[in-house]
């Protein structure tokens, strides 16, 4: 069968005072939506071109809006592009989004067009629209909406397209291919990006390997695009009466072993202690997601469509399994503002450069509202951090941006890099698990150099991003 066919928040508070330190946000790039199709008629060129513009940004709106919430939530969405309203009117827990195209361009920062082509009435591109992280958050927040911004790892995708006439994969003619080099998908929560598709790739592995799942030529692939997933992207196509039948399977393909740094490999979570048992029953760890088996289905979809256009069906079909796929993730990592709780810890730190991290951390992440520094010594602070959602969450997003946030008593929580973390845990089994908890020589036991910190007043905070 032949067919033709990627911001900068605000970081704060340093000893005694809050001060301004710009991080780059762990998934910032979910608020990007890459290589909108557009295209428009009127009767002039500049209308045509206003028109395909602001109709793409209400395309791109829609995608965004699902991309960082749960299918259950889409109906307070309205659907911008086909002109409809949110399905539900009112509700007693949730706000109905509403935006008509002025308050759609208070939420842009920017677009990028590419291969424009237009002439008196008509105008045609790919935009990639930029939305304000911020804007967008507060959106959903006031219609207490919840979402995730949360992003895995990027994962590399191998497209192979299955017909009765066999298999393609690096052929020139596998529209299943260019379907996903058509918009990238690195901007999902769980992003995949398309191989290059030279002459290399070509001599590592062919469809019918990929299929069987050869982990050698799979672990070469990863190495060579620096990725520790290979996702085989299995679509079968069959025509029958007038019909496109496409059935889609994202299959695990490759995992590299231990590529998170997880709390339990890291001897923080899988204490004998069972109240540390009990902590970690209350989410799941990021290995939860990405622990998948070799050969698993991570998501399976059928669709159907008149025969003749094959792109627009896989393209649907492309947004819906990537959805599916990311739908577990999404759930485990859900930004709730109607839930808020206070939490007590402490953050340990052996040099001035990690507690940099600990503090970019807590303010880069969604999950926080605000955080208190009460006190702090030279191995570290008493912090009380305001945070949405339960707790397993937090230890997900902290996980995610390498920190390890646990509890022993289920009361008093402590965050730490991998490294400090197992000093503190031995520390703890000797009874000192506080920060000042009466050890005279604990303010030097992790060999703090005091003229690197001070003290400093009591309840700094720092500033809420919400």
């Amino acid at each position: 069968m032949m067919f033709r066919l990627a911001a900068m928040v605000f970081s704060a508070v340093m000893l005694g005072a809050i001060g301004a330190a710009p991080a780059m946000a762990l998934g910032e790039d979910v608020f990007v939506v890459p290589r909108v199709t557009v295209q428009a008629q009127a009767d002039s060129a500049t209308r045509a071109k206003d028109a395909a513009q602001s109709q793409g940004r209400r395309r791109a709106m829609d995608i965004l809006l699902r991309r960082l919430t749960v299918e259950e939530d889409w109906v307070y969405l309205p659907r911008l592009a086909m002109g409809e309203p949110a399905s539900v009117e009112i509700s007693f827990d949730r706000g109905v989004i509403a935006l008509d195209d002025a308050a759609l361009e208070q939420l842009e920062s920017g677009f990028e067009v590419y291969n424009e082509k237009s002439s008196s009435s008509t105008y045609r591109a790919f935009i990639t629209y930029r939305f304000k992280p911020a804007a967008v958050r507060k959106l959903l927040k006031d219609a207490q909406i919840p979402y995730s911004e949360a992003q895995t790892r990027t994962a590399l995708v191998l497209p192979v397209l299955q017909t009765g006439s066999g298999l393609y994969l690096w052929e020139e003619n596998n529209p299943w291919m260019a379907a996903w080099k058509v918009r990238p998908y690195n901007n999902e929560l769980t992003p995949m990006t398309a191989p290059l598709g030279d002459l290399e790739d070509a001599a590592t592995i062919s469809g019918r390997q990929a299929l069987a799942l050869n982990q050698e030529a799979l672990h070469i692939l990863a190495d060579r695009y620096s990725v520790s997933q290979v996702i085989v992207a299995h679509a079968f196509l069959q025509q029958i009466d007038g019909e496109d039948r496409l059935r889609v399977r994202l299959i695990n393909g490759f995992r590299e072993s231990g590529e998170i740094g997880s709390l339990d490999e890291l001897g923080v979570i899988g204490i004998d202690e069972s109240a540390s048992d009990r902590l970690v029953q209350q989410g799941p760890s990021t290995n939860d997601f990405i622990q998948a088996k070799i050969g698993d289905v991570l998501a399976e979809a059928w669709f159907h469509q008149a025969s003749g256009n094959f792109p627009t069906l896989a393209e649907g079909a492309i947004e819906t399994a990537i959805a599916k796929h990311a739908k577990p993730w999404k759930q485990r990592t859900l930004i709730d503002h109607t839930e808020a709780a206070l939490l007590e810890a402490s953050a340990y730190f052996q040099s001035i450069g990690e507690w940099g991290k600990i503090r970019t951390a807590l303010v880069s992440t969604p999950l926080i509202g605000s955080v208190q520094v009460r006190s702090m010594s030279r191995r570290g602070a008493e912090i009380l951090i305001r945070a949405y959602g339960d707790s397993g969450k937090l230890i997900i997003a902290m996980e995610s941006q390498g920190l390890a946030l646990w509890s022993e008593d289920g009361e008093h929580w402590m965050i730490a890099t991998p490294v400090t973390a197992q000093a503190v845990r031995g520390r703890s089994k000797r009874g000192r698990n506080r920060i000042g908890s009466g050890d005279k020589d604990s303010d030097d036991e992790l060999r703090i150099d005091p003229a690197a910190l001070e003290e400093t007043d009591s309840a700094a905070k720092i500033d809420s991003r919400f």
